[in-house]
Formats: C-alpha cells, sequence, structure tokens
C-alpha cells in the first residue's frame, strides 16, 4: 500500500488508536505515534507506529519488559526511548 494515500493514513490512524487503547495507560510508556522509522533501524525511511518507552522499561531485563506487537493492520510497531514530561 502506498504510504502517500488517505487509505493509508486512515489504517495508520486506526492501529495508533489500537495501540493507543492498550498501552499508553502503561508506567513505561511514554508517547505512541506514527512517524519515520529511526536511522539504523531495518525499516529505516518507512512509515512505522512508534511506541516510545520510558529509560526503566530499556533498562529492565527481558522477562520483566511489557511486550508489543510487531505489527498491526500491517504497520510495523518499533519500540525508541523517550522520556517525556510536560512543562
Amino acid at each position: 500500500m502506498v504510504q502517500g494515500n488517505s487509505e493509508f493514513w486512515a489504517k495508520a490512524r486506526r492501529a495508533q488508536n489500537e495501540l493507543v487503547e492498550q498501552f499508553l495507560n502503561h508506567p513505561d510508556v511514554s508517547l505512541i505515534d506514527i512517524g519515520y522509522s529511526p536511522e539504523g533501524n531495518q525499516n529505516s525511511g518507512e512509515i512505522v507506529l512508534r511506541i516510545h518507552v520510558r529509560d526503566r522499561w530499556m533498562k529492565a531485563k527481558l522477562e520483566e519488559r511489557i511486550t508489543f506487537p510487531s505489527q498491526i493492520e500491517g504497520i510495523p510497531v518499533i519500540v525508541i526511548p523517550g522520556e517525556y514530561e510536560f512543562e
């Protein structure tokens, strides 16, 4: 599916909303958005769903971390560090 068309973006927003409903209230999650995959990721340059996680998730043992789906509606989900707070 072409990332520039409205059908793709409608699907991406639905998928983002699904992730928000499931994970945004988790204490290790700081933000869920749609954007480009960061450089160095295997999907670099592709539009993906991004789950921004707090430092404690990054430092936790694998068995202690909440797990996230690898894709929703065919759109890859990636996890990136991001500790955000209101100013």
